[in-house]
């Protein structure tokens, strides 16, 4: 109950929801307006605004002496990205999650694991033509496995 003594906190607290909840949505209404601009439209505040808005939602913390300008300088790049792969015509869009402050070798050392040998063994067996479509047959051009059910949400397995 003392949180919100302060008008002046509980505005703050009120404008903080309201610049998460517009981040959060962007991704969901990029559209074509977007396509020719990139992270250099974007000004020092407006990245710094965006960084502070997700540093709030995701619960960062920072405890190393100039961490938070290493991590902010990463965000950069990441947004810079974003912006860029969202304005080329491509079937999906990224947007900022969790992971926004970690360089690629950092997520891909954290949460794709080890890898034991790029060569893996054949079997000799012969492949099955089980799978190739037969003369004759008409397949659609694309399959959402979600409308059927076949797969379910993406889940977070962490450094599993």
């Amino acid at each position: 109950m003392g949180l919100f003594r302060s008008p002046t906190m509980a505005m703050f607290l009120l404008f903080l929801f309201t610049v998460s909840s517009a981040l959060d949505m962007s991704i969901v209404s990029y559209d074509k307006t977007h396509e020719s601009k990139s992270s250099s439209w974007r000004t020092d505040d407006e990245v710094m605004g965006m960084f502070e808005a997700w540093f709030v939602k995701h619960g960062k913390a920072y405890n190393a002496l100039g961490e938070k300008e290493k991590r902010f300088e990463i965000f950069k790049d990441n947004l810079r990205f974003i912006d860029e792969h969202n304005s080329e015509n491509r079937t999906y869009k990224v947007g900022l999650n969790r992971f926004a402050d970690l360089t690629n070798e950092e997520y891909r050392s954290m949460y794709l694991g080890a890898r034991f040998g790029a060569k893996r063994t054949s079997l000799k067996s012969k492949r099955s033509d089980r799978y190739l479509p037969r003369v004759g047959e008409a397949l659609p051009d694309s399959v959402d496995w979600r409308k059927k059910g076949a797969v379910a949400e993406v889940k977070d397995q962490g450094s599993c």
